[in-house]
């Protein structure tokens, strides 16, 4: 909620997490939690949050993996939420089957990040608006059959 102050200004809380900017990259992950987020204009986003477990400066650093969900549920082999899961359970999903996040759990993956370095709109970020994101995992490293 936004605070008015005696000068006319208005504050508002810092209460999101803005991921770190990383450098790009490969770096060795484990998948922490997944959040699915209706978005505006419609559609709904999944949220697959990793920490890097590289050693290094960026030990530590939580940074979120964003998928399309398909409007009716009709997942493809294009999908990256489809193609994580089948990385992860090393397996295509049968009929039957629910792609649940916790195929994610205790494994380790290698994946990708990347700096996003535009907006929505595709105009450039400063470098202090840009952030890093995961791309996509490339292999289990740990974890797997």
């Amino acid at each position: 909620m936004p605070v008015n102050n005696a000068d006319g200004d208005i504050e508002f809380p810092l209460n999101s997490d803005i991921p770190a900017r990383v450098p790009e990259g490969d770096y060795d992950l484990v998948f922490l939690k997944g959040d699915k987020k209706h978005m505006f204009g419609g559609g709904e986003r999944s949220f697959l949050w990793f920490k890097i477990i590289t050693p290094g400066d960026w030990m530590g650093t939580q940074l979120f993996m964003t998928c399309t969900v398909p409007l009716k549920g009709k997942w493809s082999p294009s999908h990256k939420f489809w193609l994580a899961w089948v990385l992860a359970a090393g397996k295509r999903p049968t009929r039957g089957d629910r792609m649940s996040t916790r195929i994610f759990r205790n494994k380790v993956f290698r994946g990708r990040v990347r700096i996003v370095t535009k907006t929505a709109r595709q105009t450039l970020r400063t470098k202090e608006q840009q952030y890093s994101v995961v791309d996509e995992l490339a292999a289990v490293q740990a974890g797997g059959k």
